[in-house]
């Protein structure tokens, strides 16, 4: 029996297969992807706002290159999750539906570890993100997941949304920045938590990216370095935008970054 073709009873259990595979998690859609030749290192791959969870793999090489390295790829269907850690009265009320951050830790995380035994502590853990998706990535490596990652890396991410406060995502799930600072700059802020960060993050970003500006990147990597002593990794792409081409150029040297860790 593949693993596409399982069904979970009372007693969970796990079949090894090399079929990528697509489960429903708590309603939610989870492209699970493995390598020919598995060596113990995962991928979770967390998308920008409203991208599909397999856009990467029908619009780049990401998918195909990391399988060749030996990763099995992971991509929940995110849609227009902030990766905020709560929602709101004041937040959008057809955006309350979309998952939190806690849906990742408290109930992803744990079913894969329960049921295809991935993403366990003794394993080559990593996160990958793009756009909001990316913010999604220095959020997690700021809490909850302390022993289950080695690295991560973020692409084109907003870092801190105090500095775009007219930002319609932000203003949608926390309610304006005038009402509710705390909001904006508390727990949800990737760059005034980037002290509590414990892996190395590799960071790059398009500096002609007219939908996330390069200063988010830029401003956060400066402040990672001066509060941390972790080899994170800054790679400005000139002239990229925000976009496939941009991010691609990236994908040979993060499986690389990931290797080393």
């Amino acid at each position: 029996m593949l693993l596409a073709e399982f069904i979970l009873t009372g007693n969970s259990f796990f079949i090894w297969s090399q079929t990528d595979t697509s489960i429903m998690i708590t309603g939610t859609r989870v492209d699970i992807l493995f390598p020919a030749n598995y060596s113990q290192k995962n991928i979770l791959v967390l998308p920008g706002w409203n991208f599909p969870c397999d856009d990467i793999c029908k619009k780049s090489d990401f998918c195909a290159l990391a399988k060749s390295n030996g990763f099995v790829v992971v991509m929940p269907d995110m849609q227009k999750s902030v990766y905020a850690s709560t929602i709101y009265p004041e937040t959008r009320s057809d955006w309350k539906k979309y998952h939190t951050r806690a849906w990742i830790t408290d109930t992803l995380i744990p079913y894969l570890q329960h049921n295809f035994k991935l993403f366990l502590p003794n394993q080559r853990n990593y996160l990958f993100g793009i756009s909001t998706g990316g913010r999604g990535v220095a959020l997690l490596a700021c809490y909850d997941t302390a022993g289950i990652f080695r690295a991560g890396a973020a692409l084109a991410g907003d870092f801190d949304q105090t500095l775009m406060p007219s930002d319609n995502l932000m203003k949608g799930y926390y309610g304006s920045y005038e009402q509710f600072p705390q909001r904006w700059e508390g727990t949800d802020n990737p760059l005034k938590n980037a002290s509590r960060i414990q892996i190395p993050l590799y960071l790059s970003h398009g500096t002609h990216d007219s939908v996330v500006p390069y200063s988010q990147t830029e401003v956060f990597y400066q402040a990672l370095t001066k509060i941390s002593s972790l080899p994170h990794q800054l790679h400005p792409v000139a002239g990229g935008k925000h976009d496939y081409e941009c991010w691609a150029s990236q994908y040979q040297n993060i499986v690389f970054f990931f290797n080393q860790f």
